[in-house]
């Protein structure tokens, strides 16, 4: 009996000596990662990034006491009316006729029916065009896909203007086609938000503004000061500061995903069947290698922004490659699609600088009578340089065309197809694509 106590005695006292060296090394795993986490955010922290949702939200803000254009957004997006799925589908087709063509009378009459429908969201959106700031009602802290509901009604007053630009295309009124592109131009830039969901947003309005420009070219002409005016409000900063400006909030939208309670994690982004999955990631102090390890690469991405044009791209393609392998559990699950998103901008780098160049080209037109026979003659008295090709860093193509020109980028497969656009490119044998430039073209 004496022996069996004994025994009984010597397993318990191994129990515990197995259980306290477990919590003594539990322990020591969220001290150790406590510490390193906290080092790293108050790094950050010193170099200006924002770590907490609260920060993030200080960054995004207008001068006290200045008018909100958002106010007036928000109230034409509620007024705009849209039709039937019907109408619409009959719309789309309407409001995209070649660049040098006419609208012919049946689709004009619905363009301008619409137009008609919509007159006061038409009206509150040059309104606030006129005002200087603004900043939407966002939640930082809520999920990224109901952060702004309105933003589908967003591009649809974007398309509004750009309907509204082509019929003043189709009445030769340059100055009301000028005053409905710097309206698009203006909603577009009031996407100034931290959020990859509206810069996104604010990239596709930005291509409705393109094809506007590019249509007033090919119809209208215009003066050397409307150009001048047209050309100082399509700033490349823009569009290159403001993808930086998105991944440094996505940096602290993921950290205060992180570091959230496992069950809100949960319930904001993946269901309750997420939380056992993260109790162990939580309790095993895995949620801390993980949050560094996403800083790490997020700091990778961001600083690869500051390289050249093709070194940024190639250098930021390869971080994103690295967090398949190298991310955490949350950090891969949490983690945006970057790669496409950096493609996005710089195909939208190429498109303004191209537009830039038509702008010079158009000013040198006007005074000299006749297109320059290569972009060498634009510099210095029409654009200080000839702007590259973000693809390659190699000078923007330029060609003439009978009649007019085409200035245009190589694109992502960095292949120098004549300034074939897109769309008029061709199949090959296998019925695949063939390949086409970034173009911009005016014709006449």
């Amino acid at each position: 009996m004496g022996d069996e106590n004994k025994r009984s005695r010597r397993r318990f006292k191994t129990w515990h000596v197995i259980a306290g060296l477990v919590l003594f090394l539990l322990a020591l795993s969220h001290t150790t990662g406590s510490y390193k986490l906290r080092k790293r955010l108050q790094a950050l922290h010193d170099q200006g990034y924002p770590i907490t949702i609260e920060e993030l939200d200080r960054s995004y803000t207008i001068p006290e006491g200045a008018a909100n254009a958002a106010d007036i957004y928000l109230s034409a997006f509620a007024n705009f009316s849209e039709w039937d799925k019907a109408d619409m589908n009959a719309l789309r087709k309407a409001q995209s006729p070649a660049r040098t063509e006419s609208l012919d009378a049946s689709d004009r009459q619905l363009v301008e029916k619409f137009l008609s429908d919509n007159q006061k969201a038409l009206s509150l959106l040059h309104e606030a065009a006129a005002i200087e700031h603004c900043r939407y009602p966002i939640d930082f802290a809520r999920p990224p896909d109901t952060d702004a509901p309105w933003l589908d009604n967003m591009r649809q007053c974007s398309r509004l203007l750009y309907l509204d630009a082509l019929i003043h295309c189709e009445n030769q009124d340059t100055e009301k086609a000028l005053a409905s592109i710097r309206a698009n131009t203006a909603l577009a830039r009031s996407m100034n938000a931290p959020l990859l969901t509206h810069w996104i947003t604010r990239m596709g309005l930005q291509s409705l503004v393109y094809r506007s420009i590019e249509r007033v070219l090919n119809r209208l002409p215009l003066s050397d000061a409307q150009l001048l005016t047209l050309s100082g409000r399509l700033e490349e900063p823009g569009i290159k500061e403001g993808f930086k400006r998105n991944l440094i909030a996505e940096q602290c939208i993921g950290l205060h995903t992180l570091q959230a309670p496992i069950r809100e994690v949960a319930n904001r982004r993946y269901g309750k069947g997420m939380f056992l999955m993260l109790v162990p990631w939580k309790t095993l102090g895995l949620c801390y290698r993980d949050t560094l390890g996403y800083i790490d690469l997020m700091q990778d991405s961001i600083e690869t922004l500051d390289l050249p044009d093709p070194e940024r791209l190639t250098a930021f393609v390869a971080v994103q490659d690295s967090v398949r392998g190298s991310g955490g559990m949350l950090t891969r699950m949490i983690w945006p699609s970057l790669a496409r998103l950096l493609d996005i901008n710089f195909w939208h780098l190429a498109r303004a600088r191209a537009m830039q160049t038509a702008f010079a080209l158009e000013r040198y037109r006007l005074a000299e009578d006749h297109l320059p026979p290569s972009l060498d003659v634009l510099v210095p008295t029409y654009i200080n340089a000839i702007p590259d090709d973000p693809f390659n860093a190699k000078p923007l193509k330029y060609r003439l065309r009978q009649p007019g020109y085409v200035v245009y980028s190589v694109g992502d497969d960095l292949t120098d197809e004549s300034g074939t656009e897109r769309g008029t490119q061709g199949k090959d044998s296998r019925g695949k694509s063939l390949p086409y430039d970034l173009t911009f073209i005016v014709e006449r």
